[in-house]
Order: C-alpha cells, then sequence, then structure tokens
C-alpha cells in the first residue's frame, strides 16, 4: 500500500495517464492481489499546494496499473544524477 503507479487508459496517449496512490488492495482466492483501490492525483491545488477538491478513489485491475519503483530500489543503470565536476 501506498505505492505509487500510473493508471493506464486506452484512450488518452501515455503522456496524459494520471498519477495514483494505491490506498487498498484487494487480494484473490489464491492470495495474488487482483485489484487495487487508489486515490487519484488532482490537478487542482491551492497556493499552499493542498487540493482544493475531494479526494477520487477508482478500483482497477492490477493489469491496468504500472507500478513505479522507489529510487532507492532501482538498480544504477549509468544514468547520470549529479551534475559533472568541472
Amino acid at each position: 500500500m501506498n505505492d505509487v503507479v500510473i493508471v493506464m487508459d486506452e484512450s488518452l496517449p501515455r503522456n496524459r495517464w494520471k498519477l495514483a496512490r494505491v490506498h487498498e488492495t484487494f487480494p484473490n482466492d489464491d492470495g495474488l492481489v487482483r485489484k487495487v483501490k487508489m486515490a487519484i492525483a488532482t490537478e487542482s491545488l491551492d497556493d499552499s499546494g493542498r487540493p482544493t477538491k475531494p479526494t477520487v478513489y477508482l478500483e482497477r485491475p492490477v493489469q491496468k496499473v504500472v507500478l513505479l519503483p522507489p529510487s532507492d530500489q532501482v538498480a544504477d543503470q549509468g544514468i547520470p544524477t549529479k551534475e559533472p565536476q568541472l
């Protein structure tokens, strides 16, 4: 829970898919998670960065979400993360 995911939407191009945070998981009889309840990111924020609208929750099958791993769990793939020293 609290994983950050991208919600797939076939009606939109990939760069328009929304971010969400997993709020609840629903395991099947076999113990594997098949569905998740997510809080969808909002575009309506006040001046202090707080949402101005109530949180919207969606339930989607796990096949329709893309899990974003935390940066500390991603292996170094040769992508520079710091400015080069001159």
